[in-house]
């Protein structure tokens, strides 16, 4: 990720808080017919990793068919997430000639793949996943064959980080009033763009 200093977030909490409010992200591996991506959901957990430090690992799984599995056995990958985003208008800029660009927060997660084995793991991560589900789904409640061929049917993996990259790009590089205005704007177009009050709020946090 081009990482410009103004914008750059290294807050770990934040960090953590944008996967976990956007957990749908996208795996990327290199393979002998070179780059492949899923779009998959990821559940992250606190981990302390190597040298004793404070992090998480993000777990996740892919169809047993999936061209990426081979990855999964000790091979390297990235993960993507998008926050909330939004279009700035060069309009609701009091400093003039302007012009327009996107706001927006990013996480990319570059680290290590490892196949998880662990039958009870898998299980655990599935039903992490539907933690929110409102019908309050239980893997352990589905019939015993029915959720064995399922499980036979995915590959379940964890993704171990080795370097973190965050942006928020929220206007940072413009005065307060500029930032000021923006916010104003995007709350009166929330109608229109449901994401816009989400971005109005993470500019203020910047003033």
């Amino acid at each position: 990720m081009y990482l410009r200093p103004v914008f750059t977030e290294t807050d770990p909490a934040r960090i953590r808080a944008l996967i976990r409010a956007h957990p749908f992200g996208v795996l990327v591996t290199h393979g002998p017919h070179g780059l492949d991506a899923s779009h998959i959901p990821f559940l992250l957990e606190p981990a302390v990793l190597e040298g004793g430090v404070d992090g998480f690992v993000l777990s996740g799984h892919l169809a047993a068919a999936n061209a990426q599995c081979p990855a999964l056995e000790g091979g390297t990958a990235l993960a993507i997430f998008g926050g909330p985003h939004a279009y700035i208008s060069p309009s609701w800029y009091e400093v003039q000639p302007s012009v327009p660009t996107w706001d927006y927060a990013a996480v990319h997660v570059h680290g290590t793949l490892m196949p998880m084995t662990d039958h009870s793991a898998i299980i655990t991560a599935l039903q992490g996943m539907a933690a929110d589900d409102p019908a309050g789904f239980d893997v352990s409640a589905m019939p015993d064959r029915y959720r064995e061929k399922m499980i036979a049917g995915i590959r379940g993996f964890i993704l171990t980080p080795t370097r973190v990259e965050a942006q928020w790009k929220m206007s940072q590089n413009r005065s307060v009033t500029d930032r000021q205005r923006v916010v104003i704007a995007l709350r009166e177009s929330a109608q229109h763009d449901p994401s816009a009050t989400a971005v109005a709020d993470l500019i203020e946090q910047t003033l």
